[in-house]
């Protein structure tokens, strides 16, 4: 009896660390975090990358207020950003959105500003 134990044991842990692997790997990206838009006048924007490949932003500029939440990945050099609609953001702001990566910030499309990670407090 304690041989198929083991034998089913073995069978049922394999697909699960198969399946665990690429949670581990998005885990150790350095890129999930806390961003505030920086260096851009009268705008306000955060952006929460969460390291299980979602993410919540928003953008406010005089009466314009923008909201999306969605998927992230990192593909090559970018930071992609996929929103999708839903019941409390039927309306994106964007569908999509690719950042750049530079010195540990995340550069919009039209270079201007950055997002740059919240430091921890003590």
């Amino acid at each position: 009896m304690a041989n198929i134990w083991i034998t089913a044991t073995r069978w049922l842990t394999v697909p699960l660390l198969l399946h665990a692997a690429p949670l581990a790997a998005r885990d150790a990206s350095p890129w999930p975090g806390h961003y505030y838009l920086q260096g851009v006048m009268e705008t306000g924007s955060e952006l929460l990358l969460q390291a299980d490949g979602r993410f919540q932003w928003y953008l406010v500029y005089g009466a314009l207020d923008l909201f999306a939440q969605g998927r992230w990945t990192q593909e090559g050099d970018r930071i992609i950003l996929i929103a999708k609609p839903s019941g409390d953001i039927p309306r994106p702001g964007f569908d999509r959105l690719e950042l750049t990566p530079r010195d540990g910030a995340l550069i919009p499309p039209d270079g201007r500003g950055a997002y740059e990670k919240a430091q921890a407090h003590d």
